[in-house]
């Protein structure tokens, strides 16, 4: 009964459950019922908890187990399989996620007393939540950008949490700089990070493109098949590094897309803790890791020609 709990249901009951509890803090309770829509999303947060801990076994497991269900069937590759993906990497993200949102929660029931939007704000940090754990825990480029966007959008909301823009929560100064209202604060981040999802969401298309696949194990095990298609086309394995590196580039607030990140404390305490300190801007160092088999596969096949193009230009940016 455990191993079977540990095995199929922990995985996809841990991001799931805040999904849930967003949707039950938004339309359970008064609005300015704090307590009990903060008391919602903290225990479907804390089941999240519970469903990691029961995946820490994975850690001491170096193989990949794929748990996956039929979803969409395309004209052009194998059909899309919603999934999740168990591995050491994705098991220890899911329970850092989740415990530190889980923190996080149970100390916004007291901060966020008094402030006006409870509703949103605690439906918003479920949701987003439940995104993190979607991108660490899914087996395909779909499901990751999914969880992806999730948490771009939830980004984009709680920042402009204070949407009434009353000058006691301007962020930015002091004279002759310039004062950012909340609301242009989280239009101006959803704008930088969008650059950089688009350019992502190209990369992954292109690796769709010569691969027939999303799936991360399958792009694994063929990798020898499909960058070899990559290679013979000078530049594209270079083309499709750089351009995956958008997204993350732009999340977790590298040069030159880092303008978003200062103005971005414009939102309650909580909002600036778990996403633009512990969370969010991780997740970029979350997808490197998780595709270093293929950009150190591609590499390798290629005889690390495109390599010594596209690592100096690393250097100089890093410098």
């Amino acid at each position: 009964m455990f191993e079977t709990l540990r095995m199929f249901y922990a995985p996809w009951i841990c991001w799931v459950s805040p999904f849930i509890g967003s949707i039950l803090s938004l339309f359970i309770g008064r609005e300015e019922n704090v307590k009990l829509k903060g008391t919602i999303a903290a225990i479907f947060t804390g089941i999240s908890w519970m469903m990691a801990l029961f995946m820490l076994p994975e850690i001491l497991n170096p193989s990949l187990r794929d748990i996956w269900i039929g979803w969409i069937t395309l004209p052009y590759g194998e059909p899309i399989r919603a999934g999740v993906l168990l591995d050491p990497l994705s098991t220890i993200l899911a329970n850092i996620v989740s415990f530190i949102s889980l923190l996080v929660m149970v100390y916004s029931i007291k901060y966020m007393e008094g402030e006006y939007g409870q509703a949103r704000y605690w439906s918003l940090m479920s949701l987003f939540v439940g995104g993190m754990l979607l991108l660490v825990l899914a087996d395909n480029f779909i499901f990751f950008f999914i969880g992806w966007k999730i948490v771009g959008f939830c980004s984009y909301a709680l920042i402009g949490h204070y949407y009434r823009d009353e000058k006691k929560y301007w962020i930015g100064g002091p004279p002759p700089y310039p004062f950012e209202k909340p609301s242009t604060c989280g239009l101006k981040a959803l704008i930088v990070t969008s650059f950089g999802d688009v350019a992502m969401l190209a990369g992954i298309l292109i690796i769709y493109l010569y691969a027939g696949t999303f799936n991360f194990l399958t792009l694994f095990s063929t990798t020898n098949v499909w960058m070899t298609k990559m290679a013979a086309n000078p530049g594209i394995i270079t083309l499709t590094t750089i351009l995956l590196l958008g997204g993350p580039i732009a999340k977790s607030a590298q040069f030159p897309l880092h303008v978003w990140l200062p103005e971005a404390m414009a939102g309650p305490a909580p909002v600036s803790a778990l996403i633009h300190a512990a969370t969010m801007v991780k997740a970029g160092v979350f997808i490197v890791a998780r595709l270093f088999p293929i950009f150190f596969s591609g590499y390798w096949i290629n005889g690390f020609s495109e390599a010594f193009n596209f690592f100096p230009i690393i250097a100089i940016l890093g410098t």
